[in-house]
């Protein structure tokens, strides 16, 4: 006789479950489990109450909305709806537990077997989440504290309380036990819509985590939902995401990307390679780097890069190398929560409100164009007559079409803010709208109050304010109120880049330029020079005329260079001042070396250098530049920069006076009261200044 120890890890565990878990113990036991999760409740006129807003909300959305977006075109519309259908499934989690109100909910995705389950039941320190390979266990999963228990949410609404056996056997025993007898799938994940887990020893306080399905497996044939159309939704729903990916891949994935592209999240994404103790400690530094590198050019924001390792059978996982999670976690756990479901559903049909409007305002501009035509018409042929009459009926109804338009999501807006308000009532905080946040924000870093400005700055930031993306970009580059990260300065300036803040633009350059958060770039310094330039931004002008000067990353091209610099010249920019005027000294010209002598005495754009600003007036004196003569006489008589030599005074202040410099001639006359003094030529000079009587 032998004994085969052949079985796997799951083997073993689905025999242990088929002799341990009473709903697999008893057919009675887990029929009835089955049927409370299936079957549809009793009427209740109370419930049915309760369940008339959301249900108000849904026609709204996937009525009303649809049909007016039907009528025109708006660009991101897949994007607008997948917004409003988010806004629906939170606020109808809301209404259902209510306790989701004040917390932040913290997404957890990634690809299937990624190790979602593992991670935060490592990460807790708690066996909550069952671990499994089963893509048949993808339900939708919230995490958080509270007395300990569990409620199935069902396609019906019904909440059903399990036990620790009831969720085993929902995501993964009955998988096991029936895969064999019934040759395909058996599981809940079309059934159910989420789990609800409250945990007493959850570590903080205020978030959720949001445990979502693998995006990447193969579906069940015939499901309405993918599940990787439920984990966008999931995600879009979250107000933060941490992704995962495992360590077996090497690096993330190209369609990790491009679903994470696609979910365009406005929050900065924290990405946890898991799995990390199965492929040794020596290869989690390049996978780290790959992966880091990667993230930076997809231009996906990043809160964080780390390594986890949680070995089978360890309750408590362990961070490899790289960002520590739960400093993350614990910012967020501290940060104050406000709902957005009202601002979100504003921000977005005020979109589609302001499309219209400027459809209208074109179409107006059109047929007032066409109208000036109309006395004209009878020149034109019989068919350009028609064309036109075609034209203006066109510009009429278009006119009244988003008018129309313009009023009708105007009220769907109004309807849909009411319902909203209804649902929230008094359960979470209203959050102050994107300029209030950022106003807010402003005035605290007034104050000198930089760790709540941050906070401020931060949401309105994740809600698409340029100017706090810059802000916070700022922030995170000079260590004010958030600990100095350089990656996601950069991160910030480009999100602001993308929306043409100017100065964003310029802060994104000096980073390519420097290596500061971003791998260094020259070429892509000057694609955001030339951006913030061409929005008369002196300093990038500036730079970018350096770069055309020099030939870096750029072909060399010194009228060009000329070009930008005269621009941030006219802008006060004394380092293009200087440029320019070196350039024009260079050139022969007598006023550009005088003018080189005065940034030079001044130290205006160029260290101060009295010896180089009398060689530059010298030149420019001896071209026959007025100023300069005047200014080497006075030099000369006074003893300013150059040894005292009456002579040489006499003769320059001569020079200039001779050419109507007041000064000179006054500098003159002041030297005669004092005593007279002569030179060769000074009778003549005189002559010219006093008048021929006067001597």
């Amino acid at each position: 006789m032998s004994l085969d120890f052949s079985l796997s890890f799951e083997e073993l565990e689905a025999a242990q479950s088929a002799t341990t878990n009473p709903y697999l113990r008893d057919p009675g036991k887990g029929l009835q489990l089955i049927a409370s999760l299936v079957g549809q409740p009793r009427p209740n006129v109370g419930k049915a109450q309760r369940q008339q807003l959301p249900a108000a909300l849904h026609r709204l959305i996937n009525k009303r909305f649809i049909e007016l977006t039907s009528k025109g075109s708006f660009p991101g519309e897949a994007q607008a709806l997948r917004e409003l259908q988010a806004l629906e499934a939170s606020l109808e989690n809301l209404a259902l537990f209510p306790d989701l109100a004040n917390k932040t909910v913290v997404g957890v995705g990634g690809g299937f077997s990624a190790g979602k389950s593992r991670l935060l039941n490592t990460l807790l320190g708690v066996d909550l989440l069952p671990e499994s390979l089963e893509p048949t266990t993808a339900i939708p999963s919230f995490i958080t504290r509270g007395e300990d228990g569990i409620v199935a949410l069902n396609t019906f609404n019904q909440q059903i309380r399990l036990d620790r056996d009831g969720l085993q056997a929902i995501t993964h025993a009955f998988t096991s036990h029936y895969r064999d007898s019934l040759d395909e799938a058996f599981g809940f994940a079309h059934v159910l819509k989420l789990l609800m887990l409250h945990c007493a020893s959850f570590a903080w306080s205020n978030l959720a985590f949001l445990d979502t399905p693998g995006y990447s497996k193969v579906d069940a044939l015939g499901s309405t939902d993918s599940d990787e159309t439920i984990a966008l939704k999931q995600l879009t729903e979250a107000d933060h995401v941490m992704w995962l990916l495992s360590a077996r891949n090497g690096s993330i994935r190209q369609d990790d990307l491009a679903f994470l592209r696609s979910l365009d999240h406005p929050g900065p994404i924290f990405f946890v390679v898991t799995q990390a103790d199965l492929v040794g400690r020596s290869s989690i530094d390049a996978i780290l780097h790959s992966t880091a590198e990667a993230i930076e050019a997809s231009g996906i924001p990043c809160a964080g890069l780390m390594a986890w390792a949680a070995p089978l059978g360890a309750e408590q996982g362990a961070l490899i190398a790289g960002d520590d999670i739960r400093v993350w976690l614990q910012t967020l756990d501290e940060a104050p929560k406000y709902t957005h479901h009202r601002r979100t559903c504003e921000r977005v049909l005020d979109g589609y409100i302001q499309h219209n409007r400027e459809n209208l305002s074109n179409s107006r501009r059109k047929l007032s164009l066409f109208n000036t035509l109309l006395p004209l018409q009878e020149k034109l042929p019989q068919s350009e007559q028609a064309t036109l009459q075609e034209l203006l009926q066109e510009q009429r109804t278009r006119q009244k079409v988003f008018a129309e338009l313009v009023d009708a999501f105007t009220v769907l807006k109004n309807e849909m803010q009411e319902i909203i308000a209804q649902i929230i009532g008094d359960l979470a905080i209203d959050a102050l709208s994107i300029e209030e946040l950022y106003g807010k924000g402003l005035a605290l870093h007034e104050e000198g109050d930089y760790d709540s400005a941050a906070v401020f700055f931060q949401h309105a930031a994740e809600q698409g304010n340029a100017a706090a993306q810059f802000q916070l970009g700022i922030y995170h580059e000079l260590g004010q109120g958030v600990c100095v990260d350089e990656r996601l300065a950069a991160q910030w300036y480009r999100k602001a880049k993308h929306q043409g803040h100017v100065q964003a633009q310029f802060y994104l350059g000096v980073c390519y330029e420097n290596g500061v958060g971003v791998p260094e770039n020259l070429q892509s310094a000057i694609a955001c020079y030339l951006q913030a330039a061409e929005q008369g931004h002196a300093e990038a002008q500036y730079n970018l005329g350096i770069c055309l000067t020099r030939g870096e990353g750029i072909a060399k091209d010194d009228e060009q260079a000329l070009y930008w610099f005269e621009k941030a010249a006219r802008q006060g920019h004394e380092e293009a001042r200087f440029y320019v005027i070196t350039r024009s000294a260079k050139n022969g010209s007598p006023a550009g070396q005088y003018a080189l002598g005065v940034l030079y005495e001044k130290g205006l754009g160029v260290s101060q250098d009295l010896e180089k600003a009398i060689v530059a007036y010298r030149t420019a004196a001896e071209a026959g530049h007025a100023d300069a003569q005047f200014e080497l006489g006075r030099r000369y008589l006074n003893g300013e920069g150059l040894r005292k030599n009456s002579a040489h005074a006499i003769s320059w202040l001569e020079k200039a006076a001779a050419q109507d410099h007041a000064k000179a001639s006054s500098l003159l006359k002041k030297q005669q009261a004092i005593g007279p003094f002569w030179s060769p030529g000074t009778f003549a000079t005189w002559q010219k200044i006093l008048g021929k009587n006067s001597l």
